[in-house]
């Protein structure tokens, strides 16, 4: 299944989304099922992934022109900006399985939006993965991810009528993973969108968007211990990264639309803690 985590986070320029919250109480770790030689293999090559390979680089299409209203050079100072953040996000092993993902992705924005990131995630449900692709402790990355990117650029009007550029930067990561010591190979999706808004004129203090998807993961261990693990079920699993699959190879941003029930909120930890998922 695919479970969505996002919001968008205002720096003078664009209105702040909501995120749920945990509540008071604490998480409670979802049982690990230990891959057998049972359980089918999963590969990149069985899905017939075979994007460019992303290691300390990640390879970035070329990003759009500035729409009519605002110069080339804006763009290109947002686009900078995207392409670090991105590339910490998704390719990053100290950031995947490290105790503080967010201190690496916000160092790689302003001052201004990296402090605005920490405040809106701070407060999700899934805090970690909010903020990067991050991986279970019993979750070894096999090799380096196979990552497409693509680029989105839209113009909007805030509430007083003033218009703003967004700059959208997606990465689909596909990460071949072993749970545990001896496990099948099995693969991971993350589908994330990194967003930059700002006015003609604006120089760093742009606005922050974003939103992630997983395919392939186990639903529960998202909520409850905020890090991605392979599902246990190898059916859904295929089914869930064919889409993933699919589009990766497109040249447009995409994000799946999702229903209620299958976002990231309080209400979906509450019935992984009560096991009614």
């Amino acid at each position: 299944m695919r479970r969505w985590l996002g919001g968008l986070v205002a720096v003078a320029v664009v209105a702040a989304g909501c995120t749920s919250t945990t509540g008071d109480d604490a998480p409670v770790p979802t049982p690990r099922t230990s891959a057998t030689s049972d359980v089918p293999a999963i590969s990149l090559t069985s899905l017939g992934i075979d994007w460019p390979r992303a290691g300390s680089a990640l390879e970035v299409t070329a990003p759009p022109s500035a729409p009519e209203g605002f110069d080339d050079a804006l763009l290109g100072r947002m686009s900078d900006v995207l392409e670090a953040w991105a590339t910490a996000t998704t390719t990053d092993p100290d950031v995947w399985q490290g105790d503080a993902p967010v201190d690496t992705v916000t160092a790689t924005l302003p001052a201004k939006p990296a402090a605005a990131l920490r405040q809106q995630t701070a407060d999700a449900v899934s805090p970690e993965l909010a903020v990067a692709n991050v991986f279970g402790d019993d979750v070894t990355v096999v090799g380096e991810p196979r990552v497409t990117t693509a680029w989105k650029v839209s113009t909007q009007d805030d509430d007083s009528g003033q218009e703003y550029v967004l700059l959208e930067l997606q990465t689909r990561a596909a990460y071949e993973v072993r749970l545990g010591d001896d496990g099948p190979t099995q693969v991971v999706g993350v589908l994330r969108v990194h967003g930059l808004s700002a006015y003609p004129g604006t120089t760093d203090d742009f606005g922050v968007s974003g939103g992630w998807q997983e395919f392939g993961a186990g639903d529960c261990a998202l909520a409850l211990d905020d890090d991605l693990v392979p599902d246990n079920d190898a059916a859904d699993a295929a089914a869930d990264l064919a889409t993933f699959a699919d589009i990766g190879g497109q040249p447009s941003v995409r994000m799946p639309a999702l229903d209620t029930d299958e976002q990231v909120d309080g209400a979906y930890l509450q019935r992984c803690r009560d096991s009614t998922t």
